[in-house]
């Protein structure tokens, strides 16, 4: 039909004829080409034929995409790993040349992906290797080699307030007889009877009488190394004062320490104030957290804290450092969003977050910018740097590489359990956050009524605490011996008062001192607290609030990290494997044997477990924190004296006389005598002796011998008795000759009156 705009078309399915308006046709786009679709795996009697496997995995690594990115911050931390596990100090050229092998066989197998791929991984724990061994070499922390009585002048660079007094840390030190070299840095403890002390200001130049010693060693071997965490902090003894503390100089207001001095004294002041306002343990808990002084906690509420897992509630970390960032921001956005010329025409959501990373950054500062605070502030800022950028603020590859600045920033937090605890928690609630919000796009959500709102948020809170309570017990079983078995329970009231109430009191009470009115936002911030103490009394009175178990071992929580992280950062079902490697840890640590016997490095205490009698301990009286210690270590089993179980009813194989005493465990005999007379008697019958003298050459007829010097030179001893052949180990044999470990000399400089 001329003239007339249509066509005919495809033919109806009813028969007829469709018919398009050609020019309404002609605005349309074109239909996009249907993408190819990928050819069907050739099988053989239904399974894959030959080569399927191969294009399984090209497809399993095409469908993780860029997930396998996040890999790259833990090579890096397996690097580190790797350079804090050798038993000598790695040359300094070893590390470079490892990353240099890597690049060039990377750039020779450039054609293979898997290949560069695996290459990469490689490099990457090559430079964490590498930034380990620099750091170390950078720091270069003189450590103190034995005991000292000295009076000693330095600058002071850290003041920790407690209930008891303070812990002041010097640097720029000096002796007023020079007898030796010096540590780097020393931290002394300051009792509260001086004065002066609490007038003391960071930036002062002091003198003080003290007595130091070398960092504490491990009290087990596999235990917390003291030691490396001293030398990275740049403390190469510790000690207290026995006089009282004289000022030589007040601290000059220069340009690099008038910042320090001024937060510093804000820090005294706005403390003073909060503890003013709620005296006793309450103001303790709001000064702890809001400026980071934990003063006025006593032992008895740090204890309750500790075992129901509230105790994250009291350091500054990343809870308190989101908090104060969602605060401002979500503070900043309302009121920008209520003037309609910024709403509509500038971007005011960058614009809160400018303003909440800078009183982020204030914060920092205010609470004396502790380590964890600062790795709290880096994952904040990255967070608050992603929304500048127009970047999903929530996501395992921001969580990666803030990981990967703080390793690369100070390798050594990879072996403390503030950076374990808190990146394992992140990784694992954002991994289950990113399951739930794929299950939610999968279905509508339906009932939107304030009940069921309140409901889903109360569950949130729930699933919340028992994510991040798995993903962190292994870690603290490992670090602390310990479990708190009812802290999510705890966790579903205390997170919330401190969301809604404690810590928005508190940014306003901060915000209102300077005009003096603080004291109302504080009184509500002190309801908060209460009723966290009253859930963490509840919840601390009720069965099985802190679960004691065994150490779990460095090898155990490495499968068990691995094992979390597979099943953390990939998304097809082959996560599903992580949960075998995870349980391979687990078992691993069950099968593995706890020592029969433990001994201090001076050999005045020893703890023994006869079998069908339990754990004894040669004294009860002195040595407080390596009995607790010990005691945490066998899973928190009581122990009894020597003394106690030799006035009993009587043991088989256990005998204590005025010389030492003698033992039997299983099959062996353990001797230990306390003079040359006894220790000649026992070499001829005991199959292991251990003195706290020296025995050189004096005992041939015993298998395993350790005196005196032993002791000294290799730090604490386990001892397994049980198994089929007697194994020793020391602190200094898990540790190696590294820069960070001291043996201990024998002989102390005299005390100064003494010259």
């Amino acid at each position: 039909m001329p003239g007339n705009a249509v066509a005919a078309g495809r033919a109806h399915p009813a028969g007829g004829r469709q018919v398009f308006n050609t020019t309404l046709d002609a605005r349309r786009p074109a239909a996009a080409p249907e993408p190819p679709r990928p050819r069907p795996t050739a099988t053989r009697n239904g399974r894959p034929a030959a080569g399927s496997s191969t294009r399984l995995v090209t497809t399993w690594a095409q469908r993780e995409g860029p997930r396998r990115v996040l890999w790259l911050p833990v090579a890096l931390a397996a690097g580190i790993a790797a350079y804090f596990s050798c038993a000598q100090e790695p040359p300094a050229y070893l590390g470079p040349a490892m990353v240099t092998a890597g690049v060039v066989v990377a750039l020779w197998v450039r054609g293979s992906a898997a290949g560069v791929w695996m290459l990469l991984l490689l490099v990457t724990a090559s430079i964490g290797f590498t930034a380990a061994g620099l750091r170390t070499r950078t720091l270069a922390t003189v450590m103190l080699e034995h005991e000292i009585w000295s009076e000693v002048e330095g600058r002071l660079t850290a003041i920790e307030r407690r209930p008891s007094g303070q812990r002041l840390t010097l640097r720029e030190l000096s002796e007023a007889e020079p007898r030796g070299p010096l540590p780097t840095g020393l931290r002394v403890t300051v009792g509260g009877r001086s004065t002066e002390a609490a007038a003391l200001r960071i930036g002062d130049r002091i003198r003080v009488r003290v007595r130091l010693r070398p960092p504490p060693a491990p009290v087990a071997p596999g235990a917390f190394d003291f030691q490396r965490d001293a030398y990275f902090r740049g403390i190469g003894a510790v000690g207290f004062a026995v006089g009282p503390v004289t000022v030589v100089a007040r601290a000059a207001p220069g340009p690099a320490d008038g910042l320090w001095i001024a937060v510093d004294r804000l820090r005294d002041t706005v403390a003073g104030r909060i503890r003013a306002a709620l005296p006793g343990s309450v103001g303790g808990i709001a000064a702890a957290m809001l400026v980071g002084d934990r003063a006025g906690i006593d032992s008895q509420t740090d204890e309750v804290f500790r075992e129901t897992g509230l105790a994250h509630l009291l350091s500054i970390s990343g809870l308190h450092m989101g908090m104060v960032a969602g605060a401002v921001f979500g503070a900043v956005r309302t009121v920008l969003a209520a003037w309609p010329a910024a709403a509509l025409r500038r971007p005011i959501k960058k614009w809160a977050a400018a303003v909440a990373l800078a009183a982020t950054a204030f914060y920092l500062l205010l609470s004396g910018a502790p380590v964890p605070a600062q790795r709290a502030f880096m994952m904040t800022g990255l967070v608050l740097f992603a929304v500048l950028l127009d970047r999903d603020a929530l996501s395992l590859h921001l969580v990666a590489w803030a990981a990967a600045a703080v390793l690369l920033i100070s390798p050594e937090s990879l072996t403390g359990p503030s950076f374990q605890l808190s990146f394992a928690a992140v990784i694992a609630l954002i991994a289950a956050w990113e399951a739930a919000a794929r299950r939610r796009r999968s279905r509508l959500e339906r009932g939107t009524g304030p009940l069921l709102q309140g409901l889903r948020y109360v569950g949130g809170v729930v699933a919340t605490s028992v994510v991040a309570s798995v993903a962190t017990a292994p870690i603290i079983a490992h670090h602390f011996q310990q479990i708190p078995a009812l802290g999510a329970v705890a966790n579903v009231v205390a997170v919330p008062l401190t969301a809604f109430v404690t810590m928005p009191a508190g940014a306003v009470a901060l915000l209102v001192m300077p005009a003096g009115l603080e004291r109302w936002p504080l009184a509500v911030m002190g309801w908060g607290i209460d009723a966290m103490l009253w859930a963490a009394g509840r919840v601390a009175d009720g069965p099985l609030t802190a679960v004691g178990v065994t150490a779990l071992g460095t090898g155990p929580l490495a499968w068990v990290a691995i094992g979390g992280l597979w099943l953390a950062l990939w998304r097809t079902p082959i996560r599903w494997l992580g949960i075998a490697l995870a349980l391979i840890g687990f078992v691993s640590a069950g099968l593995g044997r706890s020592p029969d016997a433990l001994f201090s490095d001076d050999g005045e205490l020893a703890a023994v477990r006869v079998p069908g009698q339990g754990w004894m301990v040669s004294s009860q009286r002195g040595s407080g924190f390596l009995r607790e210690s010990w005691q945490r270590r066998r899973g928190g089993t009581e122990a009894v004296s020597f003394a106690e179980a030799d006035a009993g009813d009587g043991i088989l194989g256990f005998d204590c006389d005025g010389l030492g005493c003698v033992l039997r465990v299983g099959h062996r005999l353990l001797a230990l005598p306390t003079s040359p007379e006894a220790a000649r008697e026992d070499c001829r019958h005991a199959d292991v002796v251990v003195a706290r003298i020296r025995l050189r050459g004096q005992c041939p007829g015993a298998a395993v011998v350790v005196d005196r010097e032993e002791l000294r030179r290799g730090g604490a001893h386990a001892v397994w008795l049980s198994g089929p052949e007697v194994r020793i180990r020391s602190v200094n044999d898990a540790r190696g000759d590294r820069p960070w470990v001291v043996q201990q000399l024998p002989r102390a400089r005299p005390k100064p009156d003494d010259d």
